[in-house]
């Protein structure tokens, strides 16, 4: 068995330490056991946020730091990378990217909205990131999200500050949702994955639009759905909510009910995408995963604020990465996918000044990557279960101890170990009939591999 132990205070990072199964049926006390004879729901895959802000400084740095980064998300384990395999990106601009822009303007009287169309900002720097980042990852898979329809379709005429899109443009704003993932896949990005809208609930100072459940439902089935099949996509995979957890049930739900008449929320979405801002809500996830059993849950933002690299705010940040991740596995989630993949030391660009910290950052004026403690803690998941595991069940003694347990396709196990707590705690890791011992120290997480 291999173990691996990272610590919020940087002294060890994936430390590799030995440990050893011991046969032993009769062992009590302090126990962390894993079932997986019970194995749950299959893991998708792990990554970040592909944003125009990430792509603009990735171009700023030096080609030797970019090949780092890219092998730090990307690589395996071996090279110290994270293995990511699912990311997220935004259709049109979001307030990461470094200003407002759309694929389509106006068009004037006798003119169709495509004949606008045209993905020329995407070229100059979002989808050659894109390929930089296939380029280590080949089989890589992307959820996208519009943050809003053009000004010109929307009850405020702005990107920003909420506003709806204006019933006479749901047709053609799925035909430019269509026809931008139809020219993603012909630059050689195919989106697999597509939310109608990032947090539609949401009025931001930046690109943002609203939509109550009948409207998502219905811009889905009646002009989304439509319109991906006319452009050869019935393959691309449709994500209801894509906002915060505590309203993903009552979101499925509403949803649910509205499309009664077209076989319910299954037949219009493969599943569902939520975020982390408004706290834990497990228990939602976990509601969601017995209500809709065949559907994909996927967490698919989160991020901690800006902290200009103050030590305590980045240790406790990888925590909350770590708590979350497990947290949200152990519900049913089959994929989890953090926010900007990579940011600069401003935690930025953003058109906004919404500027956030990202688990790698550049620091232009040093030329600098700077890895904070989050990248280390995620990839403690990350790196060891592999897409297409199942995660397994665990029970703990205690709750100082929160505990993943997957069970990967080669057949491997993997059970992660995060301890928040200020002091050192010891378990005894049951795995039917073998134990091992184990010290979890103060503010770590570690792995086990066998």
């Amino acid at each position: 068995m291999r173990r691996y132990v990272t610590t919020g205070d940087g002294q060890r990072t994936f430390a590799e330490e030995p440990l050893r199964w011991r046969h032993d049926d009769t062992s009590e006390g302090r126990q962390i056991v894993l079932y997986p004879e019970a194995p749950r729901q299959r893991v998708i895959g792990f990554g970040g946020a592909l944003t125009e802000a990430s792509a603009w400084v990735f171009a700023q740095m030096p080609a030797a730091l970019q090949d780092e980064a890219l092998i730090r998300c990307f690589g395996p384990a071996s090279h110290g990378g994270n293995g990511y395999t699912l990311c997220r990106t935004h259709l049109q601009s979001c307030d990461f990217a470094r200003d407002n822009y759309a694929y389509v303007t106006r068009p004037r009287r006798g003119q169709d909205v495509l004949d606008t169309f045209t993905i020329e900002h995407d070229r100059g720097l979002l989808i050659p990131f894109i390929r930089c980042c296939r380029a280590l990852a080949p089989e890589l898979s992307l959820v996208a999200a519009p943050w809003s329809p053009p000004a010109f379709m929307k009850t405020n005429r702005s990107m920003n500050h909420g506003g709806k899109l204006r019933a006479r443009y749901a047709d053609a704003w799925a035909r430019v949702l269509a026809r931008t993932v139809a020219a993603w896949r012909a630059e050689g990005v195919p989106i697999e994955r597509l939310a109608v809208q990032n947090e539609p609930m949401a009025t931001q100072t930046w690109d943002s639009c609203v939509y109550t459940a009948q409207e998502e439902a219905c811009f889905a089935a009646r002009h989304l759905k439509p319109a991906l099949a006319v452009e050869g996509l019935d393959d691309v995979k449709l994500l209801v909510w894509d906002h915060n957890k505590e309203r993903l049930v009552s979101r499925m739900s509403d949803i649910d009910a509205v499309l009664t008449a077209d076989g319910g929320l299954p037949a219009t979405f493969a599943g569902a995408a939520f975020h982390w801002y408004t706290g834990d809500h497990f228990d939602a996830v976990r509601l969601a995963r017995t209500l809709y059993p065949d559907c994909e849950l996927i967490h698919t933002e989160g991020c901690a604020a800006f902290s200009d690299g103050k030590g305590e705010h980045t240790a406790t940040d990888a925590e909350h990465y770590a708590h979350d991740m497990i947290g949200d596995l152990n519900a049913g989630a089959n994929g989890y996918i953090d926010w900007n993949i990579l940011l600069d030391e401003q935690g930025g660009p953003n058109h906004v000044g919404n500027y956030c910290d990202a688990p790698l950052m550049y620091d232009r004026a040093s030329e600098r990557l700077i890895v904070n403690r989050s990248f280390y803690y995620i990839g403690h998941i990350t790196r060891f279960v592999q897409p297409g595991a199942r995660i397994v069940p665990t029970s703990s003694y205690t709750d100082r101890l929160e505990t993943l347990g997957a069970l990967n396709v080669d057949g491997t196990h993997a059970l992660v170990i995060l301890n928040r707590d200020t002091r050192d705690r010891s378990a005894i890791v049951r795995h039917g009939d073998r134990t091992a011992r184990v010290t979890a120290p103060a503010h770590s997480i570690q792995t086990l591999v066998w």
